[in-house]
This record gives C-alpha cells, sequence and structure tokens, in this order.
C-alpha cells in the first residue's frame, strides 16, 4: 500500500476537521484508495493540543510547503496573503496543493493555476464553493457531457440563514445578524457575507469551470442582503414569492450573466424552500436536464469532507483541469451589464396616501410605461405600501421609469429582480 505524506497548513475549525478525518476514518480512506495517508507536518500561529506527538510543527507555513517530507500541501489558512505564499511555494516545489480558499481561487486562481501546470501538478479546491456539496467534481466530471446552459446557486449560509429567520419569524435585519453572529454563522466583521462578496467568489470558480473562461469575480455585478428589508420580504410573500440571496450564471448568445444578486423565487419553486444554512445548487443542461444538490455550505466537518476528497482524488490518480480546460484554452467571460438584463423585477414603494387611488394606481404611477403583472396594496397610516410584478422587461428601461415618478406620490422606492427557474 502506497503512503502520501500530508502537510496541513493552518488549524483553525477546517484544519484541525481535516485532521480529525484523516486520524477517525484512516481504515476507510486506506479501504477505498489503497493508499494511506499520513500527517506528516502542520502550521499554525501556536501548537495545537490535538496533533500527536512525532507531527513536525511549523509556526511559518512557507516553511511547511519546503519541507521535503510533504507530498501534499492543504492550505486552510484562509485570505490572500500568507495563504498565497504557501500555496506559490509548494507548487514551485511540485507539491499538490488542496485549499479551500474560495477568494484566493477566484481572483487569483488563474496565474496559481498556470504555475501549477507549469510544475506538472494539481491545484483542488472542492470545498472552496459550497462546502460539503461535490459540485465542482459534479460539474467537472458528473456533467463532462454537457454544456452548463444556466445555474441559480444559494451559496452563502450566512445570508440565507438571516432571509429564512427575517421571513419566518417576522424579525428586523439587525437582530437576525445578530443571532447568526452568537452562532457563529456570521463573523463579528460580516460584511464579506451580508455584500455578496463570498457568494460572488464562489460563483467566479463556478462559472469558470461551467464556462471554459477565466473567472471574472472583478466584473461581476454584486449586491447583497443588507438593504433587503422585513417589507420587502412580506410584500413579496404576498404576492407568492420568497426572497433569496443567488448566484446565477446563464450562459448568453455573446455574452454571460455572471451576477449575485437578492431574488424573487416563486414560493412553489424548489430553491425556495432551501432554508437556514443550507446551500443549494440548481443546473440547467444541455443533456442531462435539470440537476439540484443540496447541503451543509460550511462547517468544520463538512468543509473538510471536501477536501479529504481532493485528497482522495490524489491518491486513485483521478485528474481533472483546474477549471476544465488548460489554462491556454480559458475565454474571456464578456460580463452582460445589469442595464442590459431583460427578466421580470418587483417594483416596491412607499405611497402618499393622500395622493393614492388605489383603483387606478398602477395606471397613475407607471402609465404605459411599464406593464404590471401582479400587485398588492397595504394601507398604514399615512402611507400605502405597494407591490408590483413587472411583465419581462430590461433593466435600463425600467431604471429610467422610476427615476422619473411623481415625487409628491412617491415616498420611497426600490426594486429586486425576479427569477424564474420553473424547478
Amino acid at each position: 500500500m502506497k503512503t502520501i505524506k500530508v502537510g496541513i497548513a493552518g488549524l483553525g475549525n477546517v484544519g484541525k476537521g481535516t485532521y480529525e478525518i484523516l486520524k477517525k476514518d484512516s481504515k476507510l480512506l486506506e479501504a477505498r484508495t489503497s493508499t494511506k495517508f499520513e500527517v506528516v507536518a502542520v502550521s499554525a500561529r501556536s501548537k495545537k493540543d490535538f496533533i500527536d506527538e512525532g507531527v513536525t510543527f511549523y509556526e511559518n507555513a512557507v516553511d511547511l510547503a519546503n519541507d521535503k517530507n510533504v507530498d501534499v500541501v492543504i492550505e486552510a489558512i484562509g485570505g490572500y496573503g500568507i495563504a498565497k505564499d504557501v500555496i506559490e511555494q509548494s507548487l514551485k516545489n511540485k507539491k499538490q496543493v488542496i485549499t479551500a480558499n474560495k477568494a484566493l481561487v477566484a481572483e487569483h486562481g488563474l496565474e496559481l493555476t498556470k504555475l501549477a501546470e507549469s510544475q506538472g501538478v494539481t491545484m483542488k479546491f472542492e470545498a472552496a464553493v459550497a462546502g460539503s456539496l461535490p459540485i465542482v467534481k459534479t460539474f467537472k466530471e458528473g456533467l463532462i457531457a454537457n454544456e452548463i446552459e444556466e445555474f441559480y446557486a444559494i451559496l452563502n449560509g450566512t445570508c440565507n440563514f438571516i432571509l429564512s429567520k427575517m421571513a419566518n419569524e417576522g424579525l428586523d435585519f439587525a437582530p437576525v445578524l445578530k443571532e447568526a453572529q452568537e452562532l457563529g454563522f456570521a463573523e463579528a466583521d460580516p460584511a464579506f457575507d451580508i455584500k455578496g462578496i463570498d457568494a460572488a467568489h464562489k460563483l467566479a470558480i463556478l462559472a469558470s469551470i461551467a464556462s471554459s473562461t477565466k473567472p471574472a469575480f472583478a466584473d461581476m455585478h454584486i449586491e447583497g442582503v443588507d438593504e433587503i428589508t422585513l417589507t420587502d420580504i412580506s410584500v413579496a410573500r404576498e404576492l407568492g414569492y420568497e426572497i433569496k440571496l443567488l448566484g446565477i450564471y446563464k450562459k448568453l448568445e455573446s455574452s454571460q450573466q455572471q451576477s449575485v444578486y437578492p431574488a424573487l423565487v416563486k414560493k412553489e419553486d424548489k430553491l425556495a424552500k432551501i432554508d437556514l444554512s443550507f446551500n443549494t445548487v440548481l443546473v440547467k443542461t444541455s443533456n442531462a436536464g435539470l440537476n439540484m444538490s443540496i447541503g451543509l455550505g460550511a462547517g468544520s466537518l463538512p468543509t473538510a469532507s471536501a477536501i479529504v476528497a481532493d485528497l482522495c482524488d490524489i491518491a486513485t490518480n483521478r485528474d481533472s483541469k483546474t477549471f476544465n480546460v488548460p489554462c491556454e484554452q480559458l475565454g474571456d467571460a464578456n460580463i452582460l451589464k445589469m442595464s442590459d438584463r431583460s427578466g421580470k423585477y418587483f417594483i416596491n414603494l412607499e405611497l402618499d396616501k393622500e395622493e393614492a387611488q388605489k383603483e387606478d394606481l398602477a395606471k397613475k404611477i407607471f402609465g404605459d410605461k411599464i406593464k404590471i403583472e401582479k400587485c398588492q396594496y397595504k394601507a398604514n397610516k399615512d402611507t400605502i405600501i405597494a407591490g408590483f410584478i413587472t411583465q419581462e422587461m430590461k433593466e435600463q428601461d425600467l431604471d429610467e421609469v422610476l427615476n422619473n415618478l411623481d415625487v409628491t406620490l412617491i415616498k420611497s422606492k426600490k426594486f429586486i429582480r425576479v427569477e424564474e427557474t420553473n424547478f
């Protein structure tokens, strides 16, 4: 039986979970891969009690990357600084690399992949997208005989938890965010999550694999959930929709949509039923039709499970290109501008009660410029909350109408996009 010697850089939740799986499930892994995995080196800011005697400890993770006794380096540090240095040095030393670092892969994955290819090694990152879901493997292997035409993904458990709790318990954003932080779903500084950046990193990786194009994080349209109110959610529900933060990829004629934003999804759609911290990816393909995966998107053991799956691929020589094709074959993504998006929209308006006339309200507000499919009104003391679902239209046309509404009638206005998956 062959042995693969492993070094783990970073011993936080994910690194610790990886070490734990390799230890407690060693017999299972040996039986399935005919390989013994031996952790021979680790690095962290300080020594950890759970690491066995005999495992070499490094304070400097780059020293681990230079350890000639290590065959595979698992990077579980996160961020852009030392994590990037560790991966680069490991690849230069012709070591296989596994990472859970979505930000690094999304923003620097192309240059790191070129380095890996030049050295004849690989960089794997199943754990970087949607935790325990084997979605990278699904895109690369299970759906290899398909064009991925579009996908809709809930990629951030924190945002899904917040929106679910707001909707189901009638709570405002701030107290739900605080609860998410207390439960460990959100960081002390939650900006990466609630502003959509974390989901966008994951989307950039998946979209690159789906389309065989270079990761295009810098060109993507990104919105988070920090502007979603309880009123938005309640009016959307009355119209038959739930609000979800979606990462969206669509293959268009001469461009691609790669966007992250809150969207209305019909209550009966399967995406609308994914609650709390679960992640999901709904894929529409050319030959296999519809495919949907659901699972835990974060956590120590779920994420570590994906890391160990990559390790097993290395052990059994199941190789696949980092972004599905060699770097030299990756095209440019040509991202659609949101102003050119065509689709339905949810318009939420707060109206002056005296000025509003409910009987012809849609006509009074929009004239013939926007065609309304559904509407819902709720009277408060001095205002009327009006929710509208438009027919399909171009976003720049919607913007133009909303920017020229009667200011004596409209006290506040916003729109949220509608996505119809029909699944």
